[in-house]
Protein backbone atom coordinates (compact mmCIF):
# COMPACT_ATOMS: atom_id res chain seq x y z
CA UNK A 1 0.00 0.00 0.00
CA UNK A 2 2.99 2.25 -0.44
CA UNK A 3 2.18 3.00 -3.86
CA UNK A 4 -0.87 5.22 -2.30
CA UNK A 5 1.93 8.08 -1.51
CA UNK A 6 3.60 8.01 -4.87
CA UNK A 7 3.99 10.42 -7.14
CA UNK A 8 3.00 8.45 -10.34
CA UNK A 9 -0.29 7.43 -8.00
CA UNK A 10 -1.24 11.48 -7.64
CA UNK A 11 -0.11 12.50 -11.33
CA UNK A 12 -2.44 9.82 -12.76
CA UNK A 13 -5.30 10.28 -10.65
CA UNK A 14 -5.23 14.24 -11.03
CA UNK A 15 -4.88 13.32 -15.28
CA UNK A 16 -8.02 10.94 -14.79
CA UNK A 17 -10.08 13.78 -12.97
CA UNK A 18 -8.90 16.45 -15.20
CA UNK A 19 -10.45 14.04 -18.25
CA UNK A 20 -13.32 13.41 -16.23
CA UNK A 21 -14.06 17.36 -15.70
CA UNK A 22 -13.37 17.85 -19.27
CA UNK A 23 -15.66 15.36 -20.63
CA UNK A 24 -18.55 16.86 -19.19
CA UNK A 25 -18.13 19.95 -19.79
CA UNK A 26 -18.11 19.62 -23.60
CA UNK A 27 -21.37 20.95 -25.78
CA UNK A 28 -24.22 18.37 -26.43
CA UNK A 29 -23.42 17.29 -29.75
CA UNK A 30 -27.11 17.58 -31.07
CA UNK A 31 -26.20 20.92 -33.22
CA UNK A 32 -28.45 23.52 -33.66
CA UNK A 33 -32.41 23.70 -33.75
CA UNK A 34 -33.35 25.32 -37.39
CA UNK A 35 -36.93 25.69 -38.26
CA UNK A 36 -38.24 24.46 -41.88
CA UNK A 37 -41.93 25.37 -43.24
CA UNK A 38 -43.51 24.41 -46.35
CA UNK A 39 -46.81 25.28 -47.52
CA UNK A 40 -49.10 22.38 -48.41
CA UNK A 41 -50.77 21.90 -51.81
CA UNK A 42 -54.34 21.13 -50.94
CA UNK A 43 -56.61 18.39 -53.23
CA UNK A 44 -59.79 16.89 -52.70
CA UNK A 45 -58.91 13.23 -52.32
CA UNK A 46 -61.33 10.51 -51.06
CA UNK A 47 -63.34 11.63 -48.91
CA UNK A 48 -63.36 7.62 -46.73
CA UNK A 49 -59.49 8.14 -46.36
CA UNK A 50 -58.76 7.49 -42.42
CA UNK A 51 -55.91 9.98 -40.94
CA UNK A 52 -52.45 9.26 -41.98
CA UNK A 53 -49.20 10.20 -43.35
CA UNK A 54 -47.24 8.84 -46.56
CA UNK A 55 -44.06 9.64 -46.53
CA UNK A 56 -41.31 8.94 -49.24
CA UNK A 57 -38.26 10.12 -50.62
CA UNK A 58 -37.64 10.77 -54.33
CA UNK A 59 -33.94 10.46 -56.26
CA UNK A 60 -33.05 14.01 -54.99
CA UNK A 61 -33.22 12.98 -51.27
CA UNK A 62 -36.41 15.24 -50.91
CA UNK A 63 -39.12 14.25 -48.55
CA UNK A 64 -42.64 13.97 -49.60
CA UNK A 65 -45.27 14.15 -46.81
CA UNK A 66 -48.71 13.32 -47.93
CA UNK A 67 -51.38 13.93 -45.15
CA UNK A 68 -54.52 12.64 -46.09
CA UNK A 69 -57.76 12.34 -43.88
CA UNK A 70 -58.39 15.84 -43.70
CA UNK A 71 -62.42 15.55 -44.22
CA UNK A 72 -63.03 16.18 -39.88
CA UNK A 73 -61.96 19.74 -40.62
CA UNK A 74 -64.47 22.11 -42.08
CA UNK A 75 -63.21 24.33 -44.71
CA UNK A 76 -59.41 24.07 -44.81
CA UNK A 77 -58.17 27.03 -46.06
CA UNK A 78 -54.49 26.35 -46.04
CA UNK A 79 -52.20 23.60 -44.24
CA UNK A 80 -48.57 24.16 -43.41
CA UNK A 81 -45.44 22.33 -41.77
CA UNK A 82 -43.51 23.43 -39.40
CA UNK A 83 -40.46 21.54 -39.38
CA UNK A 84 -37.74 21.70 -36.22
CA UNK A 85 -34.76 20.01 -36.81
CA UNK A 86 -32.28 19.46 -34.43
CA UNK A 87 -29.68 16.90 -34.85
CA UNK A 88 -31.25 13.91 -36.19
CA UNK A 89 -34.66 14.37 -34.39
CA UNK A 90 -37.32 16.49 -36.82
CA UNK A 91 -40.70 17.29 -34.89
CA UNK A 92 -43.22 18.68 -36.79
CA UNK A 93 -46.13 20.85 -36.29
CA UNK A 94 -48.94 20.97 -38.37
CA UNK A 95 -50.71 24.09 -38.96
CA UNK A 96 -54.44 24.51 -40.51
CA UNK A 97 -55.93 27.60 -41.13
CA UNK A 98 -59.89 27.36 -41.99
CA UNK A 99 -61.29 28.85 -45.02
CA UNK A 100 -64.93 30.30 -45.83
CA UNK A 101 -66.37 28.08 -48.65
CA UNK A 102 -64.71 27.05 -51.09
CA UNK A 103 -64.43 23.39 -52.33
CA UNK A 104 -63.67 20.73 -49.11
CA UNK A 105 -60.07 19.43 -49.12
CA UNK A 106 -58.96 15.95 -47.85
CA UNK A 107 -55.13 15.45 -49.03
CA UNK A 108 -52.24 18.31 -48.50
CA UNK A 109 -48.75 17.41 -50.17
CA UNK A 110 -45.79 19.16 -48.75
CA UNK A 111 -41.92 18.70 -49.77
CA UNK A 112 -38.84 19.59 -47.68
CA UNK A 113 -34.99 19.67 -49.00
CA UNK A 114 -33.08 20.05 -45.95
CA UNK A 115 -32.18 16.51 -45.03
CA UNK A 116 -29.10 14.25 -45.20
CA UNK A 117 -28.64 10.52 -45.46
CA UNK A 118 -28.79 9.67 -42.01
CA UNK A 119 -31.35 7.97 -40.11
CA UNK A 120 -34.10 10.54 -38.13
CA UNK A 121 -36.35 10.14 -35.66
CA UNK A 122 -39.79 11.99 -36.68
CA UNK A 123 -42.84 13.34 -34.85
CA UNK A 124 -45.75 14.90 -36.43
CA UNK A 125 -48.01 16.61 -34.20
CA UNK A 126 -51.60 18.30 -34.92
CA UNK A 127 -52.74 20.44 -32.42
CA UNK A 128 -55.69 21.13 -34.46
CA UNK A 129 -57.08 17.84 -34.71
CA UNK A 130 -55.41 16.33 -31.88
CA UNK A 131 -53.63 13.35 -33.76
CA UNK A 132 -49.89 12.90 -33.78
CA UNK A 133 -47.74 9.57 -34.92
CA UNK A 134 -43.99 9.35 -34.57
CA UNK A 135 -41.37 6.82 -36.32
CA UNK A 136 -37.95 6.33 -37.81
CA UNK A 137 -36.89 6.59 -41.00
CA UNK A 138 -33.83 6.22 -43.35
CA UNK A 139 -33.24 8.81 -45.69
CA UNK A 140 -32.24 7.21 -48.89
CA UNK A 141 -33.89 7.38 -52.40
CA UNK A 142 -37.36 4.87 -52.76
CA UNK A 143 -37.97 4.60 -49.25
CA UNK A 144 -41.93 4.72 -48.83
CA UNK A 145 -44.24 4.06 -45.45
CA UNK A 146 -47.15 5.31 -44.36
CA UNK A 147 -48.55 5.77 -40.98
CA UNK A 148 -51.75 6.27 -39.19
CA UNK A 149 -52.65 9.37 -37.22
CA UNK A 150 -53.69 8.77 -33.25
CA UNK A 151 -55.34 10.51 -31.10
CA UNK A 152 -53.03 12.00 -28.42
Amino acid sequence: MAWYNTVEFYVVAGSLAAAVVALSALPSRRGAAVLHMAAGQLSAGSPDDKPELEVSVNSRRRLHIVRRGLQGITDVGAASLALNLTGFDAAIEERLTPARGGEPCHTAEFIFDCFGPERYHFSYNSETTGLFAAFTLPLREGIRTTRPLREM
